[in-house]
């Protein structure tokens, strides 16, 4: 049965029992630079406590917008410390470790395919056996592996490495998003809940799932249809719905209580 729960890159003791409140079942930490990488791998320990000791458990560690691509060759210094992020996702008993590969204009796009490989190859290798599966996110943030044409040939070569979905992204930039569900659904490893909102093909919102353009009852649908059991991450991601705000906890409520109704 598929699990929810929501982004929380700083597992505190306090953050992890404001989510046990909610009643959600797992938490995430997306981690977007080298600073936030290395900060939480020296506190993954604690996190990792805080966790356990609200009952809940880690549904994905992950790193954001990384610089792993050099030239078409793998930047060494960076993967070693994006390689962290990877070990604390295998320490907390992740089922998902979340990356991309950034693209380089220097250099022919057969070359930027070749480092992706060797750069999400040489990063399976090390989860094979762990239970942590690593996953692409389809976001376009410093990364060119977001959609069918390069999962094709970087998802061809790599049959281990899966997807980190979120359907608002493919939403926004125009793409298809029940076709990717439909074609590449059983490759999914990992799911965002965010809502997406666009007027005359401009971007407006990214508002509370439920009070959006997505058609949230396909999508469930097509995720059962194409056998998908992971988690549910919820990303609060708008400015006019941040989680520190009253606004942003009713909106975090709302999605609670309206994606459950898919989860069965």
């Amino acid at each position: 049965m598929m699990k929810l729960g929501i982004i929380c890159s700083q597992p505190t003791k306090e953050n992890t029992e404001y989510v046990k409140s909610l009643g959600l079942s797992c938490v995430e930490i997306c981690n977007n630079n080298n600073e936030e990488t290395l900060r939480c791998h020296e506190n993954m320990a604690d996190y990792i406590a805080n966790v356990r000791e609200a009952g809940l458990f880690f549904s994905s560690v992950g790193r954001w917008n990384s610089n792993m691509n050099a030239g078409g060759h793998v930047n060494e210094e960076e993967f070693a410390i994006v390689s962290k992020t990877l070990e604390d996702a295998i320490a907390a008993g992740a089922p998902t470790f979340v990356c991309g590969c950034n693209y380089d204009d220097s250099v022919s796009l057969y070359r930027n395919y070749s480092a992706a490989i060797e750069i999400f190859g040489r990063l399976a290798e090390r989860a094979k056996g762990t239970g942590t599966s690593v996953a692409i996110y389809n976001c376009d943030w410093n990364n060119f592996v977001h959609d069918m044409e390069a999962w094709k040939i970087v998802l061809g070569e790599l049959p281990d490495v899966k997807i980190k979905y979120d359907a608002s992204h493919s939403y926004h930039a125009g793409r298809d998003y029940m076709h990717e569900i439909a074609d590449w659904g059983d490759r999914f490893s990992h799911v965002h809940i965010k809502g997406a909102v666009v007027n005359a093909g401009r971007y407006v919102d990214d508002p509370p799932a439920g009070m959006d353009d997505l058609k949230w009852g396909s999508i469930f649908a097509a995720l059962y249809a194409r056998g998908y059991d992971g988690c549910l991450s919820i990303e609060p991601h708008s400015a006019a719905w941040m989680p520190n705000m009253e606004r942003g906890k009713s909106g975090i409520r709302y999605t609670i209580d309206y994606i459950r109704k898919f989860i069965m």
